[in-house]
């Protein structure tokens, strides 16, 4: 059975449509392919010894030993701390622009606010990360950048683009990486009884209604469909508009193909974690066909401040949006 693809494409593009150094494109989370890595023997691994102080670590770049408990942890991308943070563990370098109060809401900003930074995503800069002392450095995109990184302290290395494509996947890895996997399935739980209040409390309007994310894009295009997509099929979401069952999206479309929407009851829109939509999706707002949209006309396009799914803490959020579009249905 095919498995689930969200985005095909360069690591650059993957950036733009949801970095969120690069948020302001599109606010989410792109990913692709879920196969298992075949290079396991070959490629990263940490030159630290093993000792009664380390255990082995499965990456998709080999085994690695890394501490029992690693506390000095940098990442080389924004969801990884977001990730992190949902484990109890603030990361102690991140890259440029990850602390940014557009973008994330007031406690995780305040949290990374104050992080040291090294490097913008993709360009780690070795003299910082060195700097920091870290314990263990986690990396989900850039291989050939962080393979070098090595030889400060251990790489965990998850290819996001083949190994598990939605967010709830990758974080189970980080949570394995720095042994904090209690604290995650604490956070599970949580946001598995507010899917169960939500969904016994709003069953008529689940099981009635049809919805679709969506965000705005360049050069009059928009996106169907977003990692949110992934929440609104926990809740129990019929999703229309042609957004297939195992796709989360990021689907191009043009303005001029708007009736993809005519079968949605309901729709969600990005906007920033500041209320105000990007300056794409303020477009796509704007525009007349928007305007006549069946969902729209009828007061049933809501905002998200959570198009960014990376952790528990945002999932449970969206859950809570999600809950307060129900009750107008």
């Amino acid at each position: 059975m095919a498995r689930s693809r969200i985005l095909s494409g360069p690591v650059e593009r993957r950036r733009v449509l949801g970095g969120l150094t690069g948020a302001a494109a599109a606010l989410g989370l792109t990913a692709c392919g879920v196969s298992e890595s075949g290079d396991k023997a070959s490629n990263g691994g940490s030159k630290e010894s093993s000792g009664a102080g380390t255990r082995s670590l499965e990456t998709d770049n080999g085994t690695v030993k890394v501490p029992q408990k690693p506390e000095r942890v940098v990442v080389l991308e924004n969801y990884d701390a977001l990730m992190l943070l949902d484990l109890g563990l603030v990361p102690v370098g991140v890259p440029d622009g990850a602390a940014n109060p557009q973008l994330l809401p007031k406690d995780v900003y305040e949290q990374l606010k104050d992080v040291d930074t090294i490097g913008a995503s993709g360009t780690p800069n070795s003299q910082a990360i060195a700097a920091l002392k870290p314990d263990l450095i986690i990396d989900q995109f850039y291989k050939e950048k962080s393979a070098p990184l090595r030889t400060i302290a251990p790489v965990a290395f998850y290819d996001w683009h083949t190994s598990g494509a939605f967010w709830n996947e990758q974080i189970a890895k980080l949570a394995k990486a720095v042994n904090r996997e209690s604290r995650l399935a604490e956070k599970k739980q949580e946001y598995e009884r507010r899917l169960t209040e939500v969904r016994t409390a709003y069953r008529k309007q689940i099981e009635t209604t049809t919805w679709a994310p969506l965000s705005g894009g360049p050069n009059g295009k928009f996106f169907l469909g977003t990692p949110l997509v992934t929440v609104m099929r926990d809740v129990g979401l019929r999703i229309g508009a042609g957004l297939p069952e195992k796709e989360a999206g990021f689907v191009p479309k043009s303005y001029e193909e708007m009736d993809v929407l005519k079968d949605c009851d309901a729709l969600i829109y990005s906007v920033q974690a500041d209320g105000r939509p990007t300056p794409t999706t303020q477009q796509l707002l704007d525009h007349k066909l928007w305007k006549g949209v069946p969902a729209v006309k009828a007061g049933r396009a809501f905002p998200s401040r959570h198009f960014v799914m990376a952790n528990y803490s945002f999932a449970i959020a969206t859950v809570d949006e999600i809950e307060g579009m129900l009750k107008k249905m």
